[in-house]
Parts: structure tokens; C-alpha cells; sequence
């Protein structure tokens, strides 16, 4: 259940839509592509706080998708900081009134909340 969980965080945290004015959009995927193929990542972007962020959760949920007993600390500190930067876009969504923005973003707190839910009832336990 856990890893199947980790998946879907990691795979829903590429589904987030963005869209500011202008009328420019981006899926988090084609910023992924755009940043490691196309552009090439550099040192200067990968230090953002919201690229930085996101590479570190997703290496952690990656490693606890692969790992057969991932340490436990590392995959709530991915959760955690996939979920920051994912609650920044729903809430710049909610603000703005762009239902697009937050349907894409749902998918991943859902998820992250079922995460957290099921790790606090197993620590209970």
C-alpha cells in the first residue's frame, strides 16, 4: 500500500498544471523536460528554492518506491516538500479562481493526505 501510495505522489506531482498571465501554462512534466533535455539544468537554477525543493521529494519518494524498507524520515521529508511546493500552486489556483489549477493540483493532497493519515494511525498502532 505504502509504495503504491509513493507512486502515485510521484507520479501526480508531474500532473500539476500551472498557468499565470499572458496565457502561458505548463504542466510540471514539460517543465521537468524543459529544464533537464532542453535547457539544461545549471547550477543557478537548480539552487531555486521551488526546483531545489522538488528534486529533493522526488529523489526521496523515488528511493522509497525502489527500496524494499525505505527509511521512514526520508519519505515524510519528500511528502513534505513535494506537498509545499504543490500547496503554493493550489493555493495560487484557489486565489485566482482557476478551477484548472486546482483540479491538477487535488490529485497529489489527496494522496499526500492519505500518506500522512496512514502513517500517523501505523505510528498509533
Amino acid at each position: 500500500m505504502k509504495k503504491l501510495v509513493n507512486l502515485g505522489l510521484f507520479l501526480s506531482f508531474f500532473l500539476c498544471y500551472l498557468e499565470w498571465g499572458g496565457g502561458q501554462s505548463i504542466f510540471i512534466a514539460q517543465t521537468a523536460y524543459e529544464l533537464v533535455f532542453v535547457q539544461g539544468l545549471s547550477w543557478n537554477t537548480a539552487v531555486h528554492p521551488v526546483i531545489l525543493s522538488s528534486i529533493i521529494g522526488l529523489l526521496a519518494l523515488l528511493y522509497a518506491v525502489v527500496v524494499n524498507k525505505p527509511n521512514r524520515w526520508v519519505n515524510i521529508l519528500g511528502v513534505v516538500l513535494l506537498s509545499a511546493v504543490v500547496f503554493v500552486f493550489f493555493l495560487a489556483g484557489a486565489l485566482s479562481g482557476n478551477v484548472r489549477m486546482i483540479g491538477s493540483n487535488l490529485p497529489f493532497l489527496v494522496l499526500a493526505g492519505v500518506f500522512f493519515v496512514w502513517i500517523f494511525r501505523k505510528k498509533r498502532a
